[in-house]
């Protein structure tokens, strides 16, 4: 092609990829050296790099000592014969007379005794002027664009090499396969097939090569996805990726995510001139070869691309061997070069919707997947067939499946313009609701909400609603979806009256677990959520629509502060379900309430399972919503910096979707998350983002937010604002009937707040307060932060140290690691006022090590203030969770993870075997394991921790912990 054979002199580029090719050169010269005559062959379409390649090896230092010729033929229509060789020798600038005369009909064509020579002469002459050349050091011969050579110089050329086995000769020869034609043609292939030549054919550059060009040529560093548009457009061909480049620059696009697009549509302008020049000159058969292969996609046949492009076996065959010599399809099969290509054709070779239609009849009958029949459908203006029906809905129910309800919408669309019956009319339409619901469910509830008007079948009626109710969820529609489900429950219960079938109890605890799901999502259905759950009587989990139940109990109950172990207990059997049961709504609720209970044991995988079960259904809202629930979950066991970035995930890919508007949750986890770690002035940023309609009737996002906001006070020193924010928040969960005391726990943060401004009887009344709502829930996280707040608040410096003393001592027993660095900041305070400095920085050097661990700024550096303070210097600080082992639970665990038993542990330290079941539980979650198979990677993690230099050095890190 034309185009691709314009050249810059010196290129821009730099020089990536071909790090094999080059040692293939090396090897071959090292033999020439040798005197083993060697040839090299650089094969390959055009742009693939390899003139670059042998410019590259003409830079190379040996080549000093070497009498080197070198010769670009250029692109003449009909070369004179023995054109070649004249332009090799050109350079020694000889006379006649400094050759044989066999050499002259050759070498000097024009003189009159060049007529009376014979072709076997000639060669031998010109053979005997090389080999005079070597008598005194290796000659290298370097021919590129091979393919403009005259067939008289390539079998010179072939003739020296089968005569100089012994000689310091290396050949290398660059040319295009797709040019190569006649006499020449055949000559080549006696070259190549020589005992002394080596065939290199370069390979487009890999995604890393490609990455490597664009950072050394553009002046920004470009993002990973800018590259990754870079490497598909151009298909690695060097040329093309120059090309792209260029005009990129010209462009002033951006190589990040702004410009991405603009490099899709820029690449495909430069990819399809690239197209066009090799098609051009092609009869007009292959073109449409060409157009086949790339309407037919990926598995196409010899037989269905000549069925589409209306040509025989015999002529596609011969089509693909052009086209595979231009680089335009595959080496081998029936499909393109890359998937960049295909667009490229098709720009170059329209199709038209007759085209389409066939394709699509053809695609169909040889029983290709629906998706690839559907991609022709969609792009029909007219479907009037029942067949294409068929097709477009089980393209949609595929691409849905593959996470891509976008694409199974557009199909969803276009069924409705093929089908007639009304019932099926009616399906497709409850298809479409439900699947644009995971998109835009604005755009989804009108759809909804007119089904429930055309169906009569009770069945199929609750079905609807059941998805109506979910849409209006994520809308933020819950009055609505409350509605709804509830006329619909009165239906059911009516009906089950006279109908005691299995079938149809699980229907009614279906319907009745997502109306206490989704009425405890809102403050003013709360209440009589709570009332019809203590009403119902306990179910065993053995159905979905049970362990439904069970966790909407759990989820409730959680909330009002009901004693923990039972909430618990009603959270794992809910989550104890097999795969093919899954259900988003159910782990939610459960793992939510498993969460603020400190259930660890399995916790963090079944968040993670949650996580990637919403993901794999391609709903990017409720993706998102998950990876904040997520987020929420590791913020709690002080995971600060992971929360963080999984929240802000969340965030970013809820900004994506049509519901950021009406959205908190992601936010209000962000927020909390970049409180802890001290950004407080991005915390209150993204605070402010939330726009959500009725945000004050929230169960759960209001309070999440309320308390980042007094956070945000607390941090910035605005004490009063904060204790004014954190006592709205109370007043609003306490009218709800919302009293745990861990989920937003408001009370210890206003009684901090308050007796620090001086208002201790209040902050004694919330405290009387949360004693029993900490009695009731029952967690060590729960008791410890009430002891922790008792002795803050208290002004008996003897009461105070006990009760911080016990508050350290019972959350050293629960995953609650901010809690408790905490407790020993607020000790090693208390203690550094009564002059107790040696025990003040024994604490604030624990509360550092956690809070570091944690990634809670604000904590750390308070703390590390203090140790100063208290006459001691900051050592280094902890590394690894393994540094929290005790002595005892260190060699336990150690055993354990080599595979030791309990009862072989106990043995060989002489323990009880409940002292080993105990000093393991407690590994388990300082190193945030759940069970021994993981121990051995988490105890990997260990680093050596420089000891304070005091005389009160621990004698193992942390070791006051149980």
């Amino acid at each position: 092609m034309r185009g691709d054979q314009q050249r810059i002199a010196e290129p821009i580029q730099p020089w990536v990829g071909r790090s094999r090719e080059c040692a293939v050169l090396a090897e071959a010269f090292a033999d020439a050296r040798a005197s083993r005559a060697r040839c090299v062959v650089v094969r390959g379409p055009s742009g693939v790099g390899k003139s670059r390649l042998l410019r590259e090896f003409r830079r190379r230092e040996q080549l000093r000592a070497c009498a080197v010729l070198q010769v670009r033929c250029p692109d003449t229509p009909r070369p004179p014969r023995y054109d070649g060789v004249r332009r090799i020798f050109e350079p020694l600038e000889l006379g006649a007379d400094d050759v044989a005369d066999s050499a002259v009909p050759a070498l000097f064509p024009d003189l009159p005794v060049a007529r009376n020579s014979s072709d076997y002469a000639t060669l031998s002459a010109l053979h005997t002027l090389a080999a005079n050349l070597m008598a005194t050091r290796p000659l290298v011969l370097i021919v590129d664009d091979a393919h403009h050579c005259d067939a008289a110089s390539l079998r010179w050329l072939d003739f020296l090499l089968r005569r100089a086995a012994d000689l310091p000769l290396l050949v290398v020869l660059g040319y295009r396969c797709d040019e190569l034609v006649g006499p020449a043609r055949a000559t080549m292939s006696d070259l190549v097939a020589q005992r002394a030549t080596t065939v290199i054919e370069p390979a487009p550059l890999s995604r890393d090569d490609v990455a490597e060009v664009v950072t050394a040529t553009l002046p920004v560093a470009p993002e990973s996805d800018f590259v990754d548009t870079c490497a598909r457009t151009s298909g690695g061909n060097p040329a093309l990726l120059h090309r792209l480049i260029d005009a990129l620059v010209k462009a002033g696009v951006r190589p990040d995510e702004t410009g991405e697009l603009s490099a899709e549509q820029i690449g495909r302008g430069v990819l399809a001139a690239s197209v066009r020049s090799r098609l051009a000159g092609l009869p007009r058969r292959i073109a449409r070869v060409a157009a086949a292969v790339a309407v037919l996609g990926h598995g196409a046949g010899v037989e269905t691309v000549a069925a589409m492009a209306e040509v025989t076996r015999w002529q596609v065959t011969e089509a693909l061997e052009v086209l595979r010599r231009r680089d335009v399809v595959a080496e081998s099969g029936v499909d393109l070069a890359h998937d960049g290509m295909r667009a490229a054709v098709l720009d170059v070779v329209p199709v038209s919707e007759e085209d389409r239609l066939r394709a699509a009849r053809i695609l169909n009958d040889t029983g290709r997947p629906a998706i690839e029949v559907a991609e022709h459908l969609v792009q029909l203006a007219e479907l009037n067939q029942p067949w294409m029906a068929g097709v477009l809905r089980d393209a949609a129910a595929l691409t849905e499946q593959q996470g891509a309800p976008e694409i199974a919408v557009r199909y969803l669309r276009r069924v409705l313009d093929v089908e007639t019956s009304e019932p099926q009319r009616i399906r497709v339409r409850a298809d479409l609701g439900r699947v644009l619901a995971q998109l835009d469910p604005y755009a989804a509830l009108p759809i909804l909400r007119k089904l429930l008007d055309q169906v009569t079948d009770p069945t199929v009626y609750v079905s609807f609603v059941l998805n109506f109710a979910m849409t209006a969820v994520t809308a933020q529609r819950h009055p609505e979806a409350v509605r709804a489900l509830g006329e619909v429950l009165a239906m059911l219960t009516r009906k089950a009256r006279h109908d005691a079938s299995a079938a149809l109890r699980e229907l009614c605890l279906s319907v009745e677990s997502m109306l206490l799901i989704i009425g405890s999502g809102e403050k003013s259905t709360f209440g009589l959520v709570q009332d019809r759950i203590a009403e119902r009587p306990l179910l065993s989990g053995g159905t979905p629509a049970e362990r439904r139940m069970l966790a909407a109990t759990a989820f409730v109950q959680s909330l009002r502060g009901e004693p923990s172990a039972q909430v618990v207990q009603h959270a794992r059997t809910a989550l104890n379900f097999q795969a093919s049961d899954a259900d988003p709504w159910t782990e939610r609720c459960a793992l939510f309430a498993l969460h603020l209970a400190d259930a660890t044991e399995d916790l963090l995988p079944a968040a993670q399972r949650a996580v990637e079960l919403v993901e794999s259904m391609g709903a990017r809202w409720d993706y998102s919503y998950s990876l904040s629930c997520y987020a929420r979950v590791l913020l709690h066991f002080g995971d600060v910096r992971g929360a963080a970035e999984e929240a802000r995930t969340a965030a970013d890919i809820c900004a994506q979707t049509v519901c950021a508007d009406s959205t908190a949750a992601q936010y209000t986890a962000w927020a909390s998350a970049l409180v802890e770690l001290g950004d407080v002035d991005q915390a209150d940023e993204v605070l402010g983002r939330i726009e959500r309609d009725w945000f004050d009737e929230a169960t759960l996002e209001w309070h999440y937010f309320l308390h980042a906001r007094a956070r945000v006070h607390w941090i910035r020193g605005e004490f009063t604002a904060a204790a004014e924010v954190l006592l709205g928040c109370g007043r609003s969960m306490t009218g709800a009937g919302i009293t745990n005391p861990v989920f937003v726990p408001w009370r210890t943060d206003a009684a901090i707040l308050l007796a620090g401004l001086g208002r201790r009887s209040e902050a004694a009344d919330l405290l009387d307060q949360d004693e029993e709502a900490a009695q009731r829930w029952g967690t060590a996280r729960a008791l410890g932060r009430h002891l922790m707040t008792c002795g803050v608040v208290v002004e008996d410096p003897v009461r105070a140290v006990n009760s911080l003393t016990e508050a350290v001592e019972v959350l050293s027993g629960s995953p609650a690691w901010l809690d408790e660095a905490r407790a020993h900041f607020r000790l090693g305070e208390v203690l550094l006022r009564t002059e107790d400095e040696r025990g003040a920085r024994k604490h604030l050097r624990r509360c550092i090590d956690l809070a570091t661990l944690c990634g809670a700024k604000p904590i750390a550096d308070h703390a590390r203030t203090l140790v100063v303070t208290a006459g001691g210097r900051v050592g280094q600080p902890l590394r690894s969770p393994v540094d929290l082992l005790t002595g005892s639970e260190r060699r336990v665990a150690t055993m354990a993870a080599a595979g030791a038993s309990n009862r072989a542990i106990a043995e060989a330290l002489f323990v009880t075997l409940r002292t080993v079941e105990t000093h393991l539980t407690n590994a388990y979650r300082k190193l945030r394991v759940s069970k021994r198979a993981d121990l051995a990677a988490a105890l990997g993690g260990a680093r050596t921790r420089r000891r304070h230099r005091d005389d009160e050095v621990e004698a193992e890190p942390l070791a006051g912990r149980p």
